[in-house]
């Protein structure tokens, strides 16, 4: 008999707030799908975009990250320039060809365990729907994980570094903070880079 899949996620978790959302839905004994495998960061604004690529080249079917609701963070504003970072991750997967669903950053507060644990719930079940990895893809799992680590390597190069200093520069003088706002933000400002990487058989 065929077992279901079960999905494998990673997780990056702000120390001050979605960490401590999940250590108190743990004490309050909350039940939520154990598939997620927690990376504690200070900050969320912290989180390189190399590092869910990596992660997803790495093994993981899908990636989250939580952190502080805007306007909380204890850094000012970490979170908005992790959602900088999440743009570019969400572009690239776009052109790999990668479901969108399979990479998330969301908000909790320390206080919001209930939260945290509906978010995770959610979330396990939509990866879970997906399948594993390059399924709802319909690429094979191998090449879809090569392509990722050379992702992963564009997303450490200088020049897209460049390009995100200045997308995040811009959405603070801006006083743009919208997903959407911010997305394009990092489209201008990464194209040149993203243009050069776009690997063979994928979709600018």
């Amino acid at each position: 008999m065929k077992t279901e899949h079960q999905p494998r996620i990673l997780g990056f978790l702000c120390n001050w707030c979605c960490y401590t959302a999940a250590d108190s839905a743990g004490v309050g004994r909350y039940q939520y799908p154990p598939n997620l495998r927690v990376i504690r960061l200070m900050c969320t604004g912290r989180l390189d975009p190399s590092l869910p690529l990596e992660g997803l080249a790495a093994g993981a079917d899908a990636v989250f990250v939580g952190g502080c609701h805007p306007g909380e963070c204890h850094y000012q504003d970490g979170n908005f320039h992790a959602l900088v970072s999440a743009a570019l991750v969400h572009e690239v997967l776009a052109r790999l060809g990668v479901a969108r669903e399979r990479f998330l950053i969301d908000w909790a507060s320390a206080a919001e365990g209930p939260h945290f644990v509906q978010v995770i719930t959610e979330f396990t079940e939509r990866v879970r729907s997906l399948g594993r990895l390059g399924t709802a893809e319909g690429t094979d799992e191998e090449t879809l994980r090569h392509r990722l680590a050379e992702a992963a390597e564009m997303a450490r190069g200088r020049q897209v570094r460049i390009g995100l200093v200045h997308a995040a520069r811009e959405m603070i003088q801006q006083r743009e903070y919208s997903r959407d706002g911010i997305a394009a933000l990092v489209q201008a400002r990464c194209a040149k880079a993203l243009a050069a990487w776009q690997p063979e058989g994928t979709a600018p």
